[in-house]
């Protein structure tokens, strides 16, 4: 069995994690469970380890056999790429562009937005839930399953909170150091404000944060941005981390079912 590897495969608005052994490096053969999706594709990228050195790759494909799949090196993206961990994520982000003159009032709405669910009942909750020496973790358990529920309920009745004059793009990638998300035009400013909630088989998890846009790639009628987290938190940072690391092992348990 070779080496474990995970490459995310992007088409038009969607991405998917695909995994796969590597059966030979030179030229680069992995065998896949799921071949169809490489039938049609905007972009492959896969994080590849050698002698302990990671590199970020573009990849294309020159054959497909079977369930092994040949592939060529298109492109090394290592430098322009997140250097840690990061996660598939297809989700909508309300965005909003803003002149540089106006970073206090946008760092203060994202303080704002934060604020509002670091300090909500959930998150206290699972922070005890979290410590090692917790006793009554039967109890701390009932009581998130309530608050859930009740969070539920807030959810539907809660009115949309929504930043003035942002609009809505589909991210693809969510990772410790910002997210990657595509628009069918281009971005004017470098600096923008994101913000998203997200209601998942693990609750409800929204963050807003200030970043600095850059373009990423240009595939056929859309943009493909990149937006680095700025000036974030530690307890901001420490909640997507997990997020990242709570998706990855779903994925992964999905993919071996």
């Amino acid at each position: 069995m070779g080496k474990r590897v995970k490459l995310s495969v992007i088409y038009k608005e969607n991405i998917w994690a695909v995994y796969g052994n590597i059966i030979e490096e030179s030229p680069l053969q992995i065998e896949c469970e799921n071949t169809d999706i490489f039938q049609n594709y905007h972009l492959i990228i896969l994080p590849f380890v050698k002698d302990n050195n990671r590199e970020i790759l573009l990849l294309e494909v020159y054959n497909i056999s079977g369930n092994v799949v040949s592939f060529k090196e298109k492109e090394n993206i290592s430098n322009i790429f997140f250097k840690n961990h990061y996660v598939e994520f297809c989700h909508d982000f309300s965005i909003k562009e803003y002149d540089i003159n106006e970073s206090e009032k946008y760092k203060k709405l994202a303080l704002s937005l934060n604020m509002q669910e670091l300090n909500s009942t959930a998150s206290r909750l699972k922070e005890v839930y979290s410590r090692d020496d917790v006793e009554n973790r039967e109890l701390i358990s009932f009581l998130i399953d309530i608050n859930a529920k009740i969070d539920e309920i807030l959810y539907l009745l809660k009115p949309k909170t929504e930043i003035e004059g942002a609009k809505e793009y589909k991210s693809i990638l969510l990772g410790e150091e910002g997210i990657f998300f595509i628009s069918n035009k281009s971005i004017d400013k470098d600096n923008i404000i994101i913000y998203t909630t997200i209601r998942d088989s693990g609750g409800f998890f929204s963050f807003a944060a200030l970043c600095k846009a850059e373009e990423f790639k240009r595939c056929d009628d859309y943009i493909i941005y990149k937006g680095l987290f700025e000036n974030i938190n530690a307890d901001l940072e420490d909640k997507i981390i997990k997020y990242i690391f709570r998706l990855e092992r779903e994925m992964l348990k999905e993919a071996t079912k």
